[in-house]
């Protein structure tokens, strides 16, 4: 089990990190003052030949940000950059230009719309302009739920689509799950569908069926929202019957009154009177959904988690959208004119 992270209170703890930021550097100068800066501020940044980057992600996935080198950027490497913003948009292209930079290569890169520069000379700047991340990249997102598993099953095809379009995913479980099963295990279950999520997870140690009772879940509710700053915040609906769903969504409200977008997901539990007004389409992200779910081994007999019913359930919600197969559901307590992304796809 690890510690305690500084920045939060001693109820919760880390059990799972996210995958460091990976940025690839397409460059035959020297970059340490670059390369030093971009670990420092917890990126992993590499430095490879083009010609390496598609095998790197087939087996890492997309770099969250690519820097070329212009003098490198000849007909077959802008064919290569091409390709990277079509099939990883989430992947910053960021073109590498110092002073005595090569002029036709930043001439190439303008004409192919390449019109971020930096100078990896002065790794401030470097830093500064990856701080101020596009749209897409600035979603943050924070899961609450009550017990490892909940998060999955009411959300778990939507975190991934954030996660296919690089949004920060953070797993917030406030019990560990004792009367369901070993605590030990379900917390390696946890930490194992969070890493596949690519999404930190935080436990708390709540009374599993008595969260209700413990008057410190609105403060390590808050205490994840500080810590992870969410854009985007998914939780348990009131309407069900579960104690512990009711209180975690309870606290998650008062947690997140202040700003973030407030989606409510559907659990196994779920009364009738839960109402979604919103549908994500998660057609490319079902079947990955079940594999998520299979790192649960401790509760595969539990009939909610068999991957028949998770496939149709999806189907049944897709009935609201137009052109989806598969959609999860979702009220809206609170939501802005910036959606996370369009659920019309």
């Amino acid at each position: 089990m690890t510690a305690p992270l500084p920045d939060l209170p001693s109820g919760l703890v880390r059990e799972a990190v996210a995958p460091e930021r990976l940025v690839v550097v397409w460059t035959t100068a020297p970059v340490e003052a670059l390369l030093a800066a971009l670990g420092d501020a917890g990126h992993l940044p590499l430095v490879l030949q083009p010609a390496e980057t598609l095998e790197l992600i087939e087996v890492s996935g997309p770099p969250t940000v690519l820097m070329v080198d212009p003098a490198l950027l000849d007909d077959a490497t802008l064919a290569l950059v091409d390709r990277v913003r079509r099939d990883w948009p989430q992947t910053r292209v960021v073109v590498l230009a110092g002073a005595g930079a090569d002029g036709a290569g930043l001439l190439r890169a303008m004409r192919a719309g390449l019109g971020e520069v930096v100078d990896p000379t002065t790794p401030a700047t470097a830093l500064d302009l990856l701080g101020e991340r596009p749209s897409g990249a600035q979603e943050r997102v924070l899961a609450v739920g009550a017990h490892p598993d909940d998060i999955e099953i009411g959300c778990g095809a939507t975190l991934l689509r954030h996660r296919r379009l690089g949004h920060a995913i953070t797993v917030l479980t406030l019990s560990r799950g004792a009367v369901g099963g070993q605590v030990e295990l379900r917390r390696r279950e946890a930490a194992g569908a969070s890493m596949a999520l690519s999404a930190e997870l935080l436990m708390g140690d709540l009374p599993d069926t008595r969260i209700g009772d413990a008057h410190d879940a609105v403060g390590l509710v808050e205490a994840a929202i500080a810590h992870a700053r969410p854009t985007t915040v998914y939780v348990h609906s009131k309407a069900d019957n579960h104690q512990d769903h009711r209180a975690v969504h309870e606290a998650t409200v008062i947690a997140a009154r202040r700003g973030p977008q407030l989606y409510c997901d559907q659990s196994p539990s779920s009364r009738n009177e839960f109402a979604p007004t919103k549908f994500v389409p998660v057609g490319e992200t079902i079947e990955e959904k079940v594999d998520l779910l299979a790192h649960y081994r401790s509760q595969a007999d539990r009939h909610y988690l068999a991957p028949d019913l998770v496939v149709a359930t999806a189907r049944y919600w897709a009935r609201q959208l137009p052109h989806a197969r598969y959609a999860e559901p979702f009220e809206v307590l609170r939501a802005s004119e910036q959606e996370p992304f369009p659920t019309s796809t």
